[in-house]
């Protein structure tokens, strides 16, 4: 579980860059910058915000007027902690604010590459525009992250994901049901480095066939949102598997300890996990001993109770980021509306870069929730975690609904009827854990489970949460692509 410099610098010299990169360092001084002594750490990230602080002040019409009307100066905004004097930034005044952040001038030799936008399930999405630096970190910071989970770059990748999410084909189309996108080389790192081939499938294929996908193409690493990659343990589960599969990396969706025991379980191999959102781009990858690191060379990350305030260790509250690459439309203090908990101490994998623990979910998600609501949701996803395998052969999909009048709905996807013993688990479970207050829970078996508009299904749904984004957007490169 323990890494150190010296690990890392034989880890990385696996990659070969391309001939024209031999010159590239950026890579390499991720490494570095992985293993310094915590006043080192303190101190290069707060020179890296003396220079975000200073450059938005002078240029960014919304921070000039913010930072007056708190009677701030970029003096006044010299470390991690001082940005406490300043308000959160929300995705609603990114939306109603956005032309007022984008910088009126860059420095001489960065430039604007392009917008992204969350997903925007409802209403208008945040757009924000990216500077060249930025995108360029989209890369740097992908590859420190398979690095971590020790990726053989001369292997085969995989990605199961939305259609337009995965690589146009040579028609400028993207891919249909049943068609398999093939790359010589991994999307993104595949440009600087030398590397293996690359697979892409939609995630809109029938879960099935996405199985036998798998045994077709033999990757040896596989990219898919985390309910993807628990359905497919679910279709997979007493199969026999791509003995070729050593990782598997979660995307978009929040990762629960029970779906990671699931995914682990089925394909006995690890499973990865950056943090990040399109706003800024990839915040923080997470390490063996279970913590997210954050990237510091690419933003800060506070995390923060509900008055703005930084929390105590073992306390949760929002993930609030500031980014430090992006000069075209600098973000300071905003909220992910995502939930962490706060650690302190030396991280048992080894690793300086600062940490937060373990996502919980999406502020604007459970707030609205009655009490009690996600330990009754936590109970059935325990039992179907439990089941035996006899009785959930056929299991493919799941999704509990809570209704305003307090009902709930367990919707169940299956290939064939699901056995009454199975049914009498789950009421037994339920029963258990509602102590016999009035929550029905009826359960029935469904022919498909809807998808929201974004495409990211959510096994946990309830009348009680306004439409809202999804959690942890999922955080790639611009239109375009990093290189």
């Amino acid at each position: 579980m323990k890494t150190d410099l010296e690990s890392e610098r034989r880890e990385q010299r696996r990659w070969r860059l391309r001939s024209a990169f031999q010159g590239l360092k950026g890579f390499d001084r991720l490494v570095e910058g992985e293993f310094l002594s915590p006043a080192a750490q303190q101190a290069a990230e707060a020179r890296r915000l003396q220079r975000m602080v200073a450059f938005a002040l002078q240029t960014v019409p919304y921070y000039r007027a913010l930072c007056a009307e708190h009677g701030l100066t970029a003096g006044n905004l010299r470390a991690a902690e001082d940005l406490a004097k300043l308000p959160l930034l929300s995705k609603v005044i990114l939306t109603q604010q956005g032309g007022r952040l984008l910088a009126e001038r860059l420095p001489e030799g960065e430039r604007v590459f392009g917008n992204t936008s969350s997903s925007g399930t409802t209403g208008r999405p945040a757009v924000v525009r990216h500077s060249q630096r930025s995108n360029m970190m989209f890369t740097l910071l992908g590859q420190r992250g398979v690095r971590w989970s020790r990726w053989d770059p001369a292997a085969r990748v995989a990605e199961i994901r939305l259609p337009s999410q995965l690589p146009l084909n040579s028609d400028g189309r993207q891919f249909d049901l049943g068609e398999t996108c093939r790359l010589p080389t991994w999307r993104y790192l595949g440009h600087f480095f030398e590397t293996g081939d690359y697979r892409g499938f939609s995630v809109f294929n029938p879960v099935e066939e996405q199985v036998a996908w798998l045994r077709q193409e033999r990757p040896n690493y596989l990219s898919a949102y985390s309910e993807t990659l628990e359905q497919l343990a679910l279709a997979a589960r007493g199969q026999e598997l791509p003995g070729t599969l050593r990782g598997c990396n979660a995307l978009s969706e929040q990762l629960t300890e029970a779906m990671r025991r699931r995914i682990t379980e089925v394909f006995a191999v690890p499973v990865h996990q950056n943090y990040g959102l399109n706003e800024v781009g990839i915040v923080a990858a997470r390490c063996e001993a279970g913590r997210y690191h954050v990237h510091s060379e690419h933003c800060i990350v506070e995390i923060v109770d509900y008055e703005g305030r930084r929390c105590p260790p073992g306390q949760s509250g929002r993930i609030v980021v500031t980014g430090l690459s992006n000069l075209a439309m600098p973000l300071i203090r905003y909220d992910t509306d995502d939930v962490a908990e706060a650690v302190q101490g030396p991280c048992p994998c080894g690793r300086t870069l600062p940490a937060f623990g373990r996502i919980v979910g999406r502020y604007s998600r459970i707030a609205y929730l009655p009490e009690g609501t996600l330990g009754y949701v936590g109970a059935l996803r325990d039992a179907l975690e439990n089941m035996p395998l006899a009785l959930a052969r056929d299991l493919r999909q799941f999704q509990v609904h809570q209704f305003r009048d307090g009902r709930f709905e367990l919707r169940l996807r299956a290939v064939a009827p699901l056995p009454p013993q199975f049914g009498e688990r789950l009421a037994a479970a339920w029963q258990a854990a509602t102590g016999g207050r009035d929550l029905p829970l009826s359960i029935v078996e469904v022919d498909s489970i809807a998808r929201p508009p974004s495409g990211k299904y959510q096994d946990f749904t309830s009348d009680f949460v306004p439409g809202l984004d999804d959690p942890q957007d999922d955080a790639g490169p611009p239109p375009g692509g990093a290189g």
